[in-house]
This record gives structure tokens, sequence and C-alpha cells, in this order.
């Protein structure tokens, strides 16, 4: 049976969600944003320079996005809980021996196994756990549960910096690297696959899906939509326009955003800013990220989301013009709230409006193929490894980072429906 939206108790959606948040929180802090305070310190003990780390996250975004993949057929078989708890102690056992080790290769198979490890926490595994549970919320839902990967920008380099600082680089991992562990037996006892598995509808509403008023963009139900339903294979989506659109879109928005973000407190501190200051700058445009994921993310349950991601694009380039301005208070002041606001809904809007194109029932099935564009996002951090090598400054990576948004803006503006049953036109 369904339960109404106007019963008392929680739909237990948002649990599954708050899980979510929680995944995303762990598996980008640990694998992205703490890069932030453990780059400089990891150059003073082992004498590497930014090109060898930044390598690092580079060789874990290869390992990160092939196990998209395997992640996304396993999906489809064992389910979501499982998973994060795999994920969940492979990425804080990772994280523990980032500091103990003394070469670069085993810095580069560190890197790997925690990469492999978040995915399974994070990535395609959590977008799907948030997905099977929502369609009219889907946006609002996603938005949230996102959130946990521009607010661990804000929290955990932080909180990093401030426990190397009093207990060392090799305490401060292992704090985190146990946290993280700990969250995987949370996870395994609270995840549910699928609403109908507890006798629930998706959103919690007994309404007919068939009679909710869906926004351009959205997906039609499987009830009026099951007579022709397309399944999506490899062999489909290759001779889809909007696979190809999205993908390359997507993946060139992300190549600035990790680019940027993941040594966005070194940018700042070079251009003058105290290490403290530089972080709290960072925490602020992390911070508007989380914001933005839920804004963005509740902007696609209302409008057409080819449209919300193109102003999202557009926005993202308004912001690392202003980062080019380094030297100005004004430019930066205004930098952190835009760049912030713009590039948090990257990846609070991509699961959306892979599931608006493709349905509720191949969200993870697609989203395994679409998520290896990502794997090209590893490009930004070799970009801004080298800008700063080789210039002493990010500002060349900065300006390559802006021709690849307006590319973006462009692919998304021409993405076409197709005349199918999938979607509202």
């Amino acid at each position: 049976m369904y339960i109404s939206s106007s019963s008392p108790r929680i739909f237990y959606g948002w649990y599954i969600a708050g899980i979510s948040f929680g995944a995303f929180f762990l598996a980008t802090g640990t694998g992205f944003y703490a890069f932030n305070a453990l780059l400089e310190p990891l150059c003073a003990l082992r004498g590497w320079n930014r090109t060898d780390l930044n390598m690092a996250l580079a060789i874990g975004t290869v390992f990160g996005f092939i196990g998209q993949y395997v992640y996304g057929t396993l999906l489809m078989r064992i389910g979501v809980k499982r998973l994060m708890l795999f994920g969940a102690v492979a990425g804080g056992i990772a994280f523990i021996w980032i500091p103990r080790v003394e070469h670069l290769w085993q810095f580069y198979l560190t890197y790997a196994l925690l990469y492999i490890g978040n995915g399974a926490l994070g990535g395609i595994v959590a977008g799907t756990a948030v997905n099977n549970w929502f369609i009219r919320k889907r946006g609002k839902a996603m938005g949230i549960a996102t959130a946990g990967m521009s607010l661990s920008g804000a929290l955990l380099p932080l909180s990093a910096m401030v426990l190397i600082h009093h207990m060392g680089l090799t305490s401060a991992t292992l704090c985190i690297g146990m946290t993280m562990i700990l969250f995987g037996p949370v996870a395994f006892i609270v995840v549910r696959d699928w609403p109908e598995d507890m006798g629930l509808g998706p959103d919690g509403d007994k309404t007919p899906c068939a009679s909710y008023p869906l926004p351009l963009g959205c997906e039609i139900p499987p009830v009026t939509a099951k007579a022709g339903e397309i399944q999506w294979g490899i062999r489909q989506l290759i001779h889809d326009e909007a696979f190809w659109k999205l993908g390359i879109a997507f993946s060139l928005m992300m190549i600035s955003t990790v680019g940027v973000m993941s040594q966005l407190k070194p940018r700042f501190a070079g251009i003058g800013f105290t290490d403290m200051t530089a972080m709290l700058m960072m925490g602020g445009t992390a911070l508007a990220g989380a914001a933005g994921k839920y804004v963005w993310g509740s902007l696609c349950d209302r409008f057409d989301i080819r449209r919300v991601a193109a102003v999202m694009a557009a926005a993202n380039i308004a912001g690392l013009t202003l980062a080019l301005f380094g030297r100005s208070m004004t430019a930066m002041l205004l930098f952190i709230p835009i760049f912030g606001f713009s590039m948090g809904g990257i990846m609070s809007v991509y699961p959306i409006i892979v599931a608006g194109i493709y349905g509720r029932k191949n969200f993870a099935g697609v989203l395994r193929y679409t998520s290896m564009f990502l794997v090209l996002q590893l490009f930004g951090y070799i970009i801004a490894g080298m800008s700063f090598d080789r210039t002493g400054s990010y500002d060349a990576a900065y300006m390559v980072f802006i021709v690849f948004d307006l590319c973006a803006a462009v692919l998304l503006v021409s993405l076409r429906y197709r005349k199918n049953q999938d979607l509202v036109r």
C-alpha cells in the first residue's frame, strides 16, 4: 500500500537522502577537498612538488570512474547498502595510509584505492539511492544529498588542517579515516533500495504517478510510459545525441571545478592571504556550493533542466573571470559566492538530467556509462598543477577552464529532447 503525503510520519526517502548526504560528504571530502589541507604538508614531508601530487588525483580519478561502471552494474544485482559498506571501509583504510607511504608509486596506489572506495560510497551509488525514492521531488532530494559534497569542502579541510596542526599529519588522517569506516555500518542499517520494497511510493504520495504535474524536462512515470518504454544499453546510447552532449558538457565543467577547488586554499595563500584566511575563503566557496546544490536541484523541479544547466555554466564562467583579478579584494569577495554557488550545482543537476532523460528505472544502468566521460576531469588537476609549476600562478589554468565552460554551455543549449514517452516537452 502507499502512504499519503499528509501522514505525520517523515517519508523514509528523506532518511535515504540524509545517508546519501553523509556518503557524498565523506567521499568527496576525503578524496578531493582534503587535498587542500594535505598538499603543502606532504610536499614538505616528502619533498614532492605539486605536479607529483596532482598526478595522484588524476590516477585516482581514472580508477574511480572505472569503478563507477562496475558499481553501476553491481547496483542492479546487489543494491546500494552493501556497496556503501565496502566503500566506507576501503576508503577509510586508504585515507589512513596517505601519510604513511614513502614513495610516489605507493602514494599513487593509495589514492587509487581511496577513489575506488569513495566511488562505492558516493558517486553513482549514493545518487542511485536518492533517485530510486523520488520522481516529483527528485531535484530537491538530490540537491540535499549532493550538498554533502560542497559542505565537506567547507568543513573537512579546515578540520583536517586544525588536526594536522595539533596532532600531526598521521594522527589527523587516522581520525578522519576511522570516522569514514564507522559510517559504513550506519549506512548498511538505514538504506533500503526502493520505496516499493517498504510498501511506499516515490515521493511519499499515494497519488498515482500519472497525475503528477511534472515540469518540463522531467520523466513521465512508468504508469503512462510502460507501453513504449526504452531499455537503454550501450548500443542504444552510442547512437543517442543526448548521451554525447551530456557527457562532454558535464565533463568540461567538472574539469574546471576540480582544477580550481582541489587547490583553492593554496591559490588564496599564494596571492597573499594567511593560511587560516585562505582556508576559510576556500571553505566559504564550498559552503556557497552546498547552497547551490540545493537551489539548482530545486530549480530542476520547476524549469527546463537544459536551461538551468546552461545558466549554471554561464555563472561558472563569470566566477572564473573574477578569479583572474586575484589581487582585488572586491573580485575575490564576488568570486567566492558566484563561483561557489555555480560550481556547486554541477553534480546535483547532472544526475537529475540523466534521470529525467532516461528514466528512473534506467538511471543506474545509464549513469554508469555517462559517468565514464567524467574521467576527463583528471585533466583539471594536471592543468592546474602544470600552470602553477611553470608560471607560478593558476591564471593560465583558469583561462583554459573558462573556454571549457563556454563550450559546455553551448552543448547544453543545443541539447534536444527525443520525441518519445520519457519526457514532457
